[in-house]
């Protein structure tokens, strides 16, 4: 189960890169990461809630 919580990391790790990349000249380019970063840290944690809870 750990698996999932290291992919779902990755693949937030990844966006979070592309949107630094796409957005970098933007002048909201920092509300954007903090959403992002806000966002991959709350999707882990209701993930390792959820399999906490399966237990």
């Amino acid at each position: 189960m750990k698996k999932l919580i290291i992919v779902n990391a990755l693949i937030w790790a990844a966006v979070i890169f592309i949107a630094s990349y796409l957005y970098n000249g933007s002048e909201n380019y920092q509300y954007l990461l903090g959403a992002l970063a806000v966002g991959a840290i709350l999707s882990n944690g209701f993930i390792y809630n959820l399999l906490q809870s399966k237990k």
